[in-house]
């Protein structure tokens, strides 16, 4: 008896999400008829493979055939069948009506995802368990070796709890069935594309381990780890906001999450320099981590000015500190602050690449201007039609068109020129060369050559129309933080 009470005990004390998402899986059909049908199709890929080697007698190719047919078996699990059972479960919130009993409870949004993640990967821990036996014979019949074993486990798991958070993420984001379904299609063929990459990248672990003993391997490794953490937890913080209340804080914890992308990426590049005298990764970690900044600041460019309530009763009492939390703070104008503290991190990455002794002064000037130049076209494109857009109604539906129409404005200042150089007569605009497509500048960084001067000048009136149109919003942002500031020490006075 004592036992069952304890048992029952831990069990109160779990995450209830995790408690009731754990129970509905092993119950219901999806799970169980998956379960079964992989690990019955695995038994006779693993018998029919015993059986050739048995009669024409067993050698390395085997081993590696059987390790690799198991391992397919197992990804189309844990990053197939489990992911889209995610998004399933996160989905059925809304058919089921039960959405806004979990938004009125006393779990915390956080808890909702926390525990539905919890319970994915409970899951995807009972596949594993159940392929262990098969992995194991795979190695006894020679022809992989543990490293490559682990190294593979290792980094499915990272990539199956990134791809879960993902399908809680999207299935989040619309309450309507439409909308979900067509978030579902992308879902779905995104998961067999990482099926795919994980075969491939299986096939080369295990056909050339040696290349695991690189000393460039650890490094990989760590940022593929690393990367697959920092952009779950971008789609945790999503799927959290998704689920909270209007008046709650839904955007520090994206913000937080960026600044730590661009700090991870500063300091791999950085590493990389120092361990190995690659100076391309300051730069091109920079880029690449920019494709999921480019979002984000739409997101927070467009979001409403003022703080909510809610949010505005936990800014700090004291100033300079409220002030140094202000770029984490939802609102549109903040976000052009956090944005400019996003560029001003990236460019003093490669600065600081640059100062290594050693370094390449010449590739990183380079890759120092195309950097600025990459920051100042997409400062431009953002928050240019976002100032403008702050001078109307905060509706939601007006954000998002705002959202949309800023997507749009891209292609069109990049194709309409060449069309108006057809009809004016330029040849130089039909080539795309004129001062709105920016891999025209770029093209000329990479080459050495310089910008003439009317390129500079109208990059230099762009830059600066869009400090102009962004400054007031920006300084009203920082006036309402010290206001709310300024009201919560006038509210622990008085107690």
């Amino acid at each position: 008896m004592n036992a069952l009470a304890a048992a029952r005990s831990f069990d109160d004390r779990l995450n209830p999400i995790l408690v009731k998402e754990v129970r509905q899986a092993l119950r219901g059909r999806y799970f169980r008829t998956l379960f079964w049908l992989t690990l019955g199709v695995a038994t006779l890929i693993g018998l029919s493979i015993v059986a050739e080697a048995g009669s024409r007698g067993a050698n390395m190719g085997v081993g590696r055939t059987f390790f690799m047919l198991m391992n397919g078996c197992l990804f189309a699990a844990v990053l197939g069948f489990t992911p889209f059972s995610a998004f399933l479960a996160t989905s059925a919130e809304w058919d089921e009506n039960t959405h806004d009993l979990l938004v009125l409870s006393n779990l915390r949004p956080r808890q909702i995802v926390y525990g539905k993640l919890l319970s994915a990967l409970v899951q995807a821990l009972l596949y594993y368990a159940t392929f262990g036996p098969f992995l194991v014979f795979a190695f006894l019949m020679n022809g992989v070796d543990l490293l490559s074993i682990g190294v593979l486990l290792l980094t499915s798991f990272v990539a199956c709890a990134t791809l879960n958070l993902l399908g809680i993420a999207m299935a989040s984001l619309s309450p309507a069935k439409a909308p979900r379904v067509l978030l579902m299609a992308l879902f779905g063929v995104a998961l067999m594309m990482s099926w795919g990459f994980s075969i491939s990248f299986a096939t080369f672990v295990t056909y050339q381990p040696h290349e695991l003993r690189d000393p460039m391997a650890l490094p990989a490794i760590v940022a593929f780890v690393v990367g697959c953490l920092l952009v779950g937890g971008l789609f945790a913080s999503l799927a959290i906001a998704r689920l909270s209340h209007d008046e709650e804080n839904r955007s520090s914890g994206l913000r937080a999450l960026s600044v730590a992308l661009v700090l991870v990426a500063t300091v791999f590049g950085l590493w990389m320099e120092l361990e190995f005298g690659h100076s391309e990764f300051a730069w091109g970690l920079q880029l690449a981590v920019l494709v999921p900044l480019v979002m984000l600041w739409l997101h927070f460019l467009c979001e409403p000015e003022t703080l909510g309530r809610h949010v505005a009763r936990h800014v700090s009492p004291r100033p300079a500190l409220a002030l140094l939390s202000a770029p984490f703070l939802p609102g549109g104008g903040r976000g052009a602050v956090l944005m400019a503290l996003h560029m001003a991190l990236g460019l003093s990455a490669v600065l600081a690449v640059r100062l290594v002794p050693g370094s390449d002064k010449t590739e990183l000037n380079r890759a120092l201007i195309g950097l600025a130049l990459v920051y100042a076209y997409v400062w431009i494109y953002l928050a240019i039609p976002a100032g403008i857009a702050s001078w109307f109604s905060p509706k939601l539906s007006r954000r998002v068109l705002t959202r949309l129409v800023i997507i749009g404005l891209v292609p069109v200042a990049v194709l309409l020129p060449p069309l108006l150089g057809l009809v004016l007569g330029i040849p130089s605009w039909l080539d795309f060369m004129h001062p709105l497509n920016p891999m025209y500048p770029l093209k000329g960084v990479i080459s050495g050559s310089s910008f003439s001067r009317v390129e500079k000048l109208w990059l230099l009136t762009a830059a600066l129309a869009a400090i102009v149109l962004n400054t007031p919003r920006i300084a009203r942002g920082l006036q309402e933080v010290l206001a709310a500031s300024r009201a919560r020490r006038s509210r622990a006075s008085s107690v």
